[in-house]
């Protein structure tokens, strides 16, 4: 059974979360309605299910699906179903944090995340809510299983090692905000160190793991050496490439530098020819793309005790 807070306890718990006070009042009243959607209520139920069932569980080695998106006309209340799903499992989480000793303050950092999301999802799409992405990251966090430690976060999770095994690996996820420094990722491995071995004694990390564009070697051929980016690629091990691999990256740097939708590949030279110029980044993403070549997302490994 579902219980969603009363407005004005949701309206404290977003507020909480980081949430803005235009996407606040727009989730309020874009609250679900057992009686008056039905389709949408039953989606929330299957979804707090799965949420609850996989309470403080690490990511398996195969990896998870995630919430799918809506489309945008599904409307507001389908636009922010997720949001109302994130405050439904709430109290859950942050029991689960307590019971295993995590601090309110790192509690509160890594849940609070949801307002940007929100914020990019209304410069990318216009609207408020989350549910016009994917949910990736934020069932994560409301499950217990992904962190905020300074500039990055980090899955718990099992997945493939450089020697081809399988064991407990910290999944990076790199949030957009603050300059990527060196300084900033050094202090956040740090955290992270003493974070899961504090908090997760029993799940011991071989590697730290990414899979992004940030890893994309064709970045150096227009960033500098010292550019923060290239910087943070050049801590890790990449995976060979096959000629399987679907890794194909476009759409994700279009939302990510220019805030797109980036469903919309392939991307074509009408739609490059309207993009801001404004940045080394934006101007090697067009170069690249009219060169004929396509940008990818790579999978990288960095020990986890030398990441320096």
């Amino acid at each position: 059974m579902i219980d969603l807070p009363s407005d004005v306890e949701a309206a404290r718990l977003l507020e909480r979360l980081g949430v803005s006070s235009r996407d606040r009042d727009e989730t309020l009243a874009a609250r679900p309605d057992p009686q008056e959607h039905p389709e949408l209520w039953r989606s929330l139920e299957r979804c707090y299910r799965d949420l609850t069932s996989h309470l403080g569980a690490a990511l398996p080695a195969d990896g998870y699906r995630a919430l799918p998106a809506f489309p945008a006309e599904a409307g507001p209340v389908a636009l922010h179903l997720y949001v109302w799903l994130y405050l439904a499992v709430l109290p859950r989480t942050l029991r689960y944090h307590a019971e295993r000793g995590i601090d309110p303050r790192t509690s509160w950092e890594t849940l609070s995340t949801l307002g940007p999301v929100m914020a990019e999802h209304r410069s990318v799409h216009g609207l408020g809510g989350v549910g016009g992405f994917d949910q990736w990251c934020p069932p994560l966090k409301f499950r217990g299983t992904e962190y905020k430690l300074g500039r990055l976060e980090y899955d718990r999770g099992h997945g493939e090692r450089p020697d081809g095994m399988t064991g407990y690996v910290l999944h990076l996820h790199i949030p957009s905000g603050t300059p990527l420094s060196p300084d900033s990722c050094d202090e956040s491995f740090d955290l992270a160190r003493t974070f899961f071995e504090r908090h997760f004694p029993e799940e011991p990390v071989s590697h730290f793991a990414c899979h992004s564009w940030l890893l994309d070697p064709q970045l150096a051929e227009y960033l500098s050496e010292r550019s923060n980016i290239v910087r943070f690629l050049r801590r890790f091990t990449l995976k060979p490439r096959t000629s399987g691999d679907a890794d194909r990256a476009d759409g994700d740097l279009l939302e990510y530098l220019f805030s797109k939708p980036s469903r919309q590949e392939p991307v074509t030279e009408s739609r490059l020819a309207v993009l801001p110029q404004e940045t080394s980044l934006q101007r090697a993403y067009v170069a690249h793309l009219r060169s004929g070549r396509n940008w990818r997302a790579r999978t990288g490994w960095m020990p986890y005790r030398t990441a320096r």
